[in-house]
């Protein structure tokens, strides 16, 4: 009888354990869910300068571009998603002629204006339009949820077809992604017509599968059973995408437009064998940019003068 009794009680104990298990997990990838995949807040500081990971450091630079990007006659230009959202983006025309026109795709919790303020500026000046797009569910841009590239790159393919329609059936596009903007422009290269001339991947990632499970180890020390699953699951029920839903290197793989891959030597965040991964894909034209000392995000203010050149080199080849 005792023996008995025993035996019960351990299996309500294990039961109770698993129970507690099953809730603790569904706790935490609720959070996590919230915290990524949810629309996020920026602090009122960095509303004023470009989204980079060390952006204290860089005020300087990203300042100058903020404050020349306010003070040009940019156009507020609005299109639908796929699904029904107002996208938004800001549309700079250069004051001299060109059939050729760059659009930039900002990183998570960024914008079109502060993660490409700089960059913008230096292209505009070059001669080139420049379309600065806010992601779905970033700044002025409608949305829930964040769709890391697996939804933005469907609407970056709204934006290369309106693009298209504006300037016309011989506009030469550019596109330039930064972090998950990397990623969008990757993801999108195999749904882009002949007009996109070329790409630039800026730390972009390999998956949202991968750079998830990378984080969640990174920063929480957690395994990726269950938590990846369960919030996989959240995602596809309330964002409309899973994880695996798009791989970077798999779309790469089926594109024959010319890349420049740029990675921070020191990016922690999103980690530098991505874009090796992503560029061992790459079967178009491609060039590959490793910028010492810098980290997530902040090649461009690390080494301006060099990013630069290397960007423009890259276009202006590509646009004879």
């Amino acid at each position: 009888m005792k023996w008995g009794i025993a035996v019960f009680e351990i299996l309500v104990g294990i039961l109770l354990f698993v129970v507690l298990l099953v809730v603790c997990s569904v706790l935490v990838s609720e959070y996590l869910f919230k915290m990524i995949i949810y629309r996020q807040k920026k602090s009122s500081c960095q509303k004023d300068i470009d989204a980079v990971a060390s952006w204290y450091r860089h005020y300087p630079i990203a300042k100058t571009g903020r404050l020349w990007l306010e003070n040009m006659p940019y156009i507020n230009v609005y299109i639908k998603s796929f699904d029904g959202l107002r996208l938004y983006g800001a549309l700079l025309e250069n004051e001299k002629f060109s059939d050729k026109i760059i659009i930039c795709v900002h990183g998570f919790t960024g914008s079109g204006k502060k993660d490409f303020a700089s960059l913008a500026r230096t292209y505009y000046l070059n001669g080139y339009n420049v379309l600065l797009v806010d992601n779905r569910a970033h700044g002025q841009s409608e949305g829930k949820y964040v769709g890391f590239g697996v939804l933005d790159r469907l609407d970056l393919r709204n934006w290369v077809k309106y693009t298209v329609n504006r300037f016309g059936s011989n506009i030469k596009i550019f596109l330039h992604g930064i972090s998950m903007g990397g990623a969008t422009v990757l993801m999108a290269s195999s749904i882009m017509p002949k007009n996109v001339r070329g790409i630039i991947a800026d730390c972009g990632f390999t998956s949202v599968d991968e750079i998830f499970e990378y984080v969640l180890k990174r920063d929480y020390h957690l395994p990726r059973f269950p938590i990846i699953y369960l919030t996989n699951i959240m995602s596809k029920i309330r964002a409309g995408y899973g994880y695996k839903d798009v791989n970077t290197a798999a779309e790469i793989v089926k594109s024959d437009i010319p890349v420049l891959f740029i990675h921070g030597e020191n990016d922690e965040f999103v980690p530098l064998w991505m874009t090796m991964k992503n560029y061992s894909y790459c079967k178009a034209y491609k060039e590959l940019y490793i910028v010492k000392d810098s980290e997530h995000a902040e090649s461009h203010y690390i080494d301006k003068k060099a990013y630069e050149s290397r960007m423009l080199a890259f276009v202006d080849k590509l646009s004879k």
